[in-house]
Order: structure tokens, then sequence, then C-alpha cells
């Protein structure tokens, strides 16, 4: 092994960061040289993301305490877009970044960094998709126009694909049971001394059932009826119990009451859709069974309320129809609707929010 004198080392030693950033880029230089063609390379010369950097700045905060973020924007944005360009899950995008080398180029790390792991990736990807999810689309879409003008004026194809939801699907009863427990949650979050106020009035073990009740699987049909119609007069009186507190003086602002006031649509809904109430000769409540002829949109699930039933080719899914509206080399708008919509109902969605977003209607669609 040789010998390296000291006064070498000291220099090293002194420039040692400067020297690590110049045999990064000398590295990353030769590799370029060497596929010139790389997607990514090409991206790197054409796509100017700075605006995506601007609209998504406000990921971290600018004032008061704490560090300065170790990731920054620009690389979050790039790391971003090749994971959804390569469809790559967030353990594989930060692989990628931290070991493909042309990756780690175009994302903005130099050789020696460690790039971001799952974690950050994922708080930014929530971050976009609450925040800003229609820029990357938009802006991407944006500067093909400019790159491709025909494009603007070509022929789009729309069709319909089902997109399932990432929910369980859920029985009667634990839908019932599941819908009353966030709307309970809700209230708590709202006002907790009315939520206390609900609680302690509803009849808990016919609401929720009591303490190791026996799996629905295991009843019979009689049983699980049984039980149907109990929890389903339950979740009427906790309704009812909600909405007698809402009402009440001081009223909540309509900003705190609005998250309560959605769970009780939505309960409303359930019942409306998939229960069949009974009444006494005198108007009274007594009982409850699932109905046969259920709501054409209804709720599958309290996890995804958003969510509904699609049936096709004898199938039923929980989860969305996805539009998309594509020209032949691009995707021109994509669109999210109910499961149970009918697939030509969307078409206005599409063509509207190319109007709203990028001025542009199709002369033709097919």
């Amino acid at each position: 092994m040789s010998i390296i004198p000291d006064f070498v080392l000291s220099l090293v030693a002194t420039y040692l960061t400067s020297l690590l950033y110049w045999f990064s880029d000398q590295i990353y230089a030769d590799l370029l040289k060497r596929d010139p063609e790389h997607l990514l390379v090409k991206l790197h010369a054409h796509l100017d993301l700075a605006p995506l950097e601007t609209t998504c700045a406000g990921f971290h905060h600018t004032s008061g305490p704490g560090a300065r973020p170790t990731h920054l924007v620009p690389q979050l944005v790039r790391a971003f877009l090749v994971k959804y360009l390569f469809d790559w899950s967030l353990r594989e995008i930060e692989w990628h970044v931290r070991f493909n080398l042309v990756v780690k180029w175009f994302v903005g790390y130099p050789l020696f960094a460690v790039g971001p792991d799952h974690s950050t990736l994922e708080r930014f990807d929530v971050w976009v998709c609450f925040h800003q999810h229609r820029t990357a689309f938009d802006e991407v879409l944006r500067q093909i126009d400019v790159a491709f003008p025909n494009e603007r004026q070509s022929p789009q194809i729309g069709d319909t694909l089902a997109l399932q939801a990432d929910a369980a699907k859920e029985s009667l009863v634990r839908l019932l049971r599941h819908t009353c427990q966030r709307l309970l949650t809700a209230l708590d979050a709202a006002d907790a001394p009315r939520g206390a106020q609900v609680r302690a009035q509803l009849d808990t073990v016919a609401l929720f059932g009591p303490p190791h009740e026996m799996g629905e699987y295991r009843l019979k049909p009689e049983e699980r009826a049984a039980r149907l119609q109990t929890m389903a007069l339950a979740a009427l009186d906790c309704a009812q119990q909600v909405r007698a507190v809402l009402d009440q003086t001081p009223p909540l602002p309509s900003q705190t009451r609005a998250p309560v006031s959605l769970w009780l649509e939505l309960l409303d809904k359930v019942i409306q859709d998939d229960i069949a109430l009974t009444r006494d000769e005198h108007g009274h409540l007594c009982g409850a069974v699932e109905r046969k002829d259920k709501g054409a949109y209804r709720l599958g699930s309290a996890t995804d309320p958003d969510a509904t039933y699609r049936v096709h080719d004898d199938q039923s899914d929980l989860g969305y129809n996805v539009q998309v509206a594509v020209s032949d080399n691009f995707v021109r708008e994509v669109q999210a609707n109910t499961g149970a919509q009918p697939d030509a109902v969307a078409i206005p969605d599409v063509l509207r929010a190319q109007q709203e977003h990028h001025d542009l209607t199709p002369a033709k669609f097919i």
C-alpha cells in the first residue's frame, strides 16, 4: 500500500467536501455521455420543473423553530415525478434514488449523499395530493402542448376503468356500527361535552354489541336478522341524539359542525339505502330488515365513504369509475367518479375539466 504524504492528507481533509462534489460531478458527466438517449437525460434537458418547485414550496415551513430541511423541495418534486413516471412504490423510489446513479443525478443528489427514505417521500406525496393534486399533471401537459402544438388538435378517445377502493367491504351491521363510530368521533372532536352527553344516553350494547360478541358468520339467519334490527334501531336513536345536541345553544361554528353533519348524512344514507323500517299502528318504529331493492349509489365501507358499488358483467366491486381521455401519444385528462355512475355520465366531467384547466375542447371525442 502506497504511503500518502501528510501534507496531501492535510489538503484532502481541508477540501474534502469540495473534492467529493468535484468527484461526483466527474462521475455523473462520464455516466451521462454513455447514454444520452436515456429518458431522464432527455427530460432533464427539456422539462422545466421550476413551476412545480414554486407551487410545492409550502411543504416546508419557512418560519419558526426547527432545523433546515434535509431534503429540498426541488429534490422531492423530481423524486415524485420519477416515482409516477416508472410506476414505482415508495420503497422502490427510495432504493433507486440511493443506488441508481441516473435517477440519483436526475433527482439532484451528489454521488455520496443519502436520499430520502420512503417515510419522507410518503409525507411529500400525501401533501401534494391534498394541496396540489393537479399541479404536476397540468404543468407537464402544458409543457407538452408547447413542445408538440399539434397535440391539442388531435382527436381524443375516452374509456372507463374500474378502480378498486382501498377499503374492505363491510357487512350491513358492521357498516352501521362503523358509521356511528365515526359520527361520534367527529362529534367528540367538534365539541367534547356534547359528545359525552350523547354517549351517556346511548344504549352502547345495542349499538356496538356486547363484549366477546359472537361473529356474524356463526349466526343463524333469524339471529342475524335480530341483530340487524337491534342495531338499526340503535343507529336511528344515535342519529336523533346527535341532532338534538347539535341544535343546542350556543350553536357550533359552521366549520366545526360540518364534519358531524357529513357523517349524519352518511348514516341517513346507509339506513335509507339498506334498511326497510316498519311502524306499529301508533306510528312508532317497531322493526327493521335489510332491503332487497337497495340504493343504486350505496356505501360499502365507512373507511372510504366516497366509494360505491360498481356492478359490471355481473360482478360487484367497491370502488370508483375512472374516466380517461387520451390522444395518440398522451393522457389528456383523468376523472374519478362514484362506482355506480354509468360510463357515459362522466364524459361531460372530462370535457369540462379540460376546458377549465387547459382551455381546450377536443374537436372529436370518441
